[in-house]
């Protein structure tokens, strides 16, 4: 990611604007998950990437012990307010994730004399791409360093997890936030979600580039859909652990087992846990593509995960499947699959990079033919984790 980007340069005009000049800058990607969709509850394994996009924050210290926050996504809000007046729930507005980072980190190293802070990000919001643990990422990130604290990522990874679970109140899993500090240039990172086990595969930034296909849908949908899913996986396990022994996971569910007893749930529930033993497969063959280089078969589970999500754990939409249609008929598209928990927001694909103009037109061409909508597509390359900037 170039040092001088446009990001960052309105990031520290912004700041500059402010409160003069800052003493750091930092910088945290956001994230997209290529494989392995809905296994984080079901004990399988991920494969997400970190994203050359992301949140910069300017800082500098002050010595009144109190917090001025601005974004430039919300420029007519600025919140001030002294630091020890941060507090889990206090707000549910956008700086609840950056206040959470700066709460939970406080707790852990001490408290800051004060502080200016801007952000920008660079990220698209609420389109499944971690733009809020992106926030919470840099925030831990800049209190370690402001402090002097040589903190490990490990103990970063979990303090920008409290952020979310006990600041912001958001129940989820540690997922982005490993994915986020874990980022690592032409990687895709490998997580077992069972054993907890990291391995980075590599993805050839020369070979294959990410682009990010906005439906133009919202996500509305998607929080109670999820609920629902989890509590049909849940039913599901429990049925099968009534006839496997020893069963705690769905991912551990054989094909066998599977075979002999899946007439024993509901027809829904079925088509949950055979999904999930697909994806489980898709994941491993997908890793094991990219670790030889072969980045086509690795495409092939991307496309053939979308279609086990729209026709078995059924969280797609109409609008999304003419998206992966559009994308995977062009030409360099490796394969493509809808990002996050479904019902809206954007699909990921992986192209050649010599095919990205080509691409984009033809994209945008066919879906707004589709669908009337149009389409929005950004591109991004696999990125390393959160970093201090040079000024």
């Amino acid at each position: 990611m170039p040092t001088k980007s446009h990001s960052l340069t309105f990031c520290l005009e912004r700041f500059r604007a402010l409160h003069g000049e800052p003493s750091h800058v930092f910088f945290a990607p956001g994230r997209a998950n290529l494989l392995g969709a809905h296994m984080d509850y079901n004990g399988g394994s991920v494969m997400p990437v970190a994203l050359s996009r992301g949140t910069y924050a300017a800082a500098s210290l002050r010595n009144d012990g109190m917090l001025h926050l601005q974004s430039s996504q919300f420029p007519g809000e600025t919140v001030v307010l002294p630091l020890h007046q941060l507090r889990p729930k206090r707000t549910r507005g956008w700086s609840a994730y950056v206040e959470g980072g700066l709460w939970t980190a406080m707790q852990r190293w001490g408290t800051l004399p004060g502080l200016n802070l801007v952000l920008h990000a660079d990220l698209p919001m609420a389109k499944g791409l971690s733009s809020s643990a992106s926030v919470e990422c840099v925030a831990v990130l800049l209190v370690s360093r402001l402090l002097g604290v040589l903190a490990n990522t490990e103990e970063m990874i979990h303090l920008a997890h409290a952020a979310e679970t006990q600041y912001v109140g958001v129940r989820c899993g540690i997922l982005d936030q490993t994915a986020i500090f874990l980022g690592r240039a032409n990687s895709v990172l490998l997580f077992d979600c069972l054993e907890l086990t990291r391995e980075h595969v590599p993805l050839d930034s020369t070979q294959a580039c990410i682009g990010i296909l906005d439906t133009g849908v919202a996500r509305e949908l998607a929080s109670s859909a999820f609920n629902q899913r989890v509590a049909e996986c849940t039913r599901a396990l429990t049925i099968f652990q009534e006839h496997v022994p020893g069963l705690t996971c769905l991912r551990d569910v054989r094909a066998e087992d599977f075979a002999a007893h899946a007439d024993r749930l509901p027809p829904a529930l079925a088509r949950r846990a055979k999904h999930v033993l697909g994806e489980v497969a898709r994941t491993q063959e997908g890793a094991d593509a990219l670790r030889r280089g072969d980045i086509a078969t690795f495409g092939r589970c991307m496309t053939a995960a979308h279609a086990s999500l729209k026709d078995l754990f059924e969280v797609s939409t109409p609008e999304l499947d003419a998206m992966v249609d559009a994308a995977v008929g062009v030409d360099g598209c490796y394969g493509a699959r809808l990002t996050g928990a479904g019902f809206g927001g954007c699909v990921a694909a992986l192209v050649h990079p010599a095919a990205q103009a080509t691409f984009s037109a033809q994209v945008s061409a066919a879906y707004c033919q589709a669908t009337g909508r149009q389409a929005v597509v950004q591109w991004f390359a696999p990125a390393s984790g959160p970093k201090q900037l040079e000024l």
